[in-house]
């Protein structure tokens, strides 16, 4: 580690979601749902509201100014220059018609052309010059340019001086778009522009201008900072209550240096070996594992506990009896993460592989360390907690009260299982503020609809023929709009026809007769050579190409010369959209996919669990014979039953997180067992150690639950409940193994 570390060759992985599994796909759609993911991801939206025209100019040039001096931001661009779109598409004018013309051509329905054109040119609001009709007599080029508007428009968006912006009543807003230099997920990056933000919403509103952010920077952010409030929160309440708690158990802080030994150098171990198979380490497995190595060292409690009852032995004395149970507590725990390691989430295998290394780690060390250690006082904890104990015995001795009881948490816990519901939703990784949410819904209605995350791609062996592709798809799209199954979509085909388009268009409009020219100029009162004139010179316009169209804002939408994507908003009905796919066109719906992937994994990890117990069981059976294997599985079995439960009344829904949980939860309880198993001549320090262990797991994990992000409060309320009822059903239900005795061994020793 000291080498890989003067090296600088040491990789801290930070993105959250690099903790997620990859998309089984093709490369060529992985590597287009990334380049869809930079381009929605890079960008923080600004609205501005204003009261006129000059605080919006002053809140605009103010904007340029700040963003143009800023460390953060690319230079603030207009969204679009109107002016020199339009000055593009003129000159390329003569294949671009609308659809309605391009029916009249085809169908050579030529009366009905020029009595649209004679109807446009007394048409208040479209002002027609000489010079333009020479150019363009049928006026093809402006109804082209109304057709596409319908594309851009909603609630009445205009552009104006290149941004969207909105005139109301009482106020006017604009919608800026500032692109991120850095990865939004950098979390030093999230805290200059965020601090950035801040500056810039106390400058406009000393304008009396309102303004709007969103953007995935700023979820993260949040996300990041709730993250590490939390982490600070739990993280002081948790110390703190390990504090009282060894002091309680032990009068003497010793224990607390003694398990911080023990965590760090598995931690060290753990991290060289995970860093290792991997080349690089999450910070959330550090968090994780750390926190998993600390559930190993709290059972050095029992070997303390033993040890103050036998001070006139050395440590390695009181340890021999002990290490059968101490190892196999090791072990059980061990099982359950090695089949964590089988599932294919990046995140779980590194939380696994750390867990197993720091895990073993930390228990040879504390194994090595505390025997040397002189014995510390917990007499008075032993005193104080020996009802448990006493308990224990009374409960195991009347028979008709343990069946009673068995039988109705089995009763009542698998009913309440038939209310327990399951939550996949890939949303439920982060956090979300409603200031925050409010806020996007904001700027998401007021400018973008209802603009999701979904999105067709395109893909054709040719540019024209993947062009084509995507003119079919348009057309079956527009059929979906006009049922209200989609509420619209955006694509390059609106505004750009195929090559081949253009050249139809073309050839349909040379092919007007002279007779129908002659006729529409006699009633336009249009010399009849300027028309001829204009027929003649169709073909040495250029045809639009996405070259020319590289400074809209949907140029993006073309992925490379072969692929393009067609943009979907307000989904209504998904059964319909994923009947249009073929294999040159592919819906992609990265949320959904990604919930569903999350989805299949929890159920892997559900079979996963199940394996892991039945392993448990089989590697006990060995150990112990097989008639252990109930007594020692049955408390744990009980523990998860009751959990899930408790969930299901409190309405808490099952994922992902739940069942990695449980992985926690079977090596603990399974632990419990074994120990009080091993612990018949000595109820009351078995008693004592395993309680001082369970609030010590509650005080790591537990906590968790009073996290705001949904999964780590599923993740703790499943370790919470489940680490409590483990505590209370092996201290009831396990029976102590007579053979075994650990007090006979010791007074033969003194």
């Amino acid at each position: 580690m000291g080498v890989a570390w003067l090296k600088q060759d040491i990789h801290i992985q930070t993105d959250i979601f690099a903790l997620l599994p990859k998309l089984n796909q093709d490369a060529d759609l992985a590597n287009t749902q990334h380049y869809v993911s930079e381009q929605l991801n890079s960008n923080v939206f600004v609205v501005v509201d204003a009261k006129n025209n000059q605080q919006l100019q002053q809140a605009t040039d103010f904007l340029q100014h700040a963003v143009g001096q800023s460390s953060v931001f690319e230079p603030l661009q207009a969204q679009v220059d109107t002016e020199q779109l339009g000055r593009i598409l003129y000159q390329h004018r003569a294949g671009l018609i609308s659809q309605q013309d391009q029916q009249l051509l085809d169908q050579k329905d030529y009366s009905s052309l020029t009595e649209k054109s004679l109807m446009q040119l007394f048409t208040p609001g479209l002002p027609v010059s000489a010079e333009s009709l020479k150019h363009d007599p049928f006026m093809l080029f402006s109804r082209y340019l109304l057709g596409v508007s319908q594309y851009v428009q909603h609630n009445n968006v205009q552009l104006e001086n290149g941004f969207a912006t909105i005139h109301d009543p009482d106020k006017i807003s604009r919608l800026f778009s500032l692109k991120l230099k850095h990865s939004p997920y950098s979390i030093d990056y999230q805290e200059q522009t965020s601090a950035w933000i801040r500056a810039t919403q106390q400058q406009l509103a000393t304008m009396q201008v309102q303004s709007h952010w969103t953007g995935t920077l700023l979820f993260a952010n949040y996300g990041t900072q709730s993250a590490q409030k939390e982490i600070s929160t739990i993280g002081l309440g948790s110390s703190l209550g390990l504090i009282l708690l060894v002091w309680f158990g032990f009068r003497s802080l010793r224990p607390l240096l003694t398990e911080f030994v023990a965590v760090s150098t598995g931690c060290l171990v753990a991290f060289a070996a995970t860093h290792g198979l991997f080349g690089e380490i999450h910070l959330m497995t550090l968090v994780f594992g750390a926190s998993l190595i600390g559930v190993c060292v709290d059972f050095s409690f029992y070997f303390m506990a033993m040890q103050s009852q036998h001070r006139n032995i050395s440590g390695f004395d009181v340890l021999k009896p002990l290490l059968p149970s101490l190892f196999m507590g090791l072990m059980t725990t061990v099982v359950a993460y090695v089949f964590l390691s089988f599932t294919p989430f990046p995140g779980f295998k590194q939380i696994a592989v750390f867990s197993i290394v720091g895990l073993v780690s930390a228990w040879v060390t504390s194994i090595l360390l505390l025997p040397r250690l002189p014995a510390l006082n917990a007499e008075p904890a032993i005193q104080r907690l020996k009802w448990i104990g006493e308990f224990r015995i009374w409960f195991q001795q009347h028979r008709f009260i343990r069946y009673i009881s068995l039988l109705s948490i089995v009763l009542i816990g698998t009913s309440s299982l038939f209310f327990l519901k399951t939550n996949d939703d890939i949303r439920n990784l982060q956090s979300i503020d409603q200031t925050l949410k409010q806020e996007d819904q904001y700027v998401r209605e007021r400018f973008m609809g209802q603009q999701g995350s979904d999105y067709f791609v395109v893909r054709g062996k040719t540019p024209e023929q993947m062009q084509a592709h995507e003119q079919a798809l348009i057309q079956k799209l527009q059929v979906l709009q006009h049922q209200d199954q989609l509420t619209s979509f955006q694509a390059l085909g609106q505004w750009i026809p195929t090559q081949q388009q253009q050249r139809h268009n073309i050839a349909a409009l040379q092919a007007i007769p002279e007779s129908a020219l002659q006729q529409y100029a006699q009633n336009m009162g249009l010399p009849l050579n300027e028309l001829t004139a204009w027929q003649q010179q169709l073909n040495t316009l250029p045809l639009l190409t996405l070259h020319d169209f590289k400074q809209h804002p949907l140029a993006f939408l073309q992925v490379h010369a072969n692929e393009r994507l067609v943009l979907l908003n307000g989904i209504k009905d998904v059964h319909a959209l994923k009947q249009l796919q073929n294999e040159q066109v592919i819906l992609q719906q990265p949320m959904t996919q990604l919930s569903d992937l999350f989805k299949q994994h929890r159920l892997q990890a559900q079979y996963l669990f199940v394996y892991a117990l039945i392993a448990l069981a089989l590697g006990l059976s060995v150990i112990y014979g097989w008639r252990s294997i109930v007594p020692l599985v049955m408390p744990v079995s009980l523990a998860l039953l009751s959990t899930f439960a408790i969930q299901a009344w409190l309405g808490v829904e099952l994922n992902l997180f739940s069942i990695m949980g449980t992985f926690l939860i079977v090596g603990i309880g399974v632990d419990y067992a074994i120990f009080y198993r091993h612990g018949h001549d000595h109820p009351q320090v078995v008693g004592t150690a395993l309680f001082l262990c369970m609030i010590s797991t509650l005080l790591g994990f537990g906590l968790l639950s009073l996290s705001h992000t949904y999964a780590i409060h599923c993740f703790g309320l499943t370790v919470l409940f489940g680490v409590i009822f483990s505590f209370i059903y092996a201290t009831l239900f396990t029976p102590s193994d007579e053979q075994h005795g650990v007090i006979s061994h010791y007074q033969s020793k003194s």
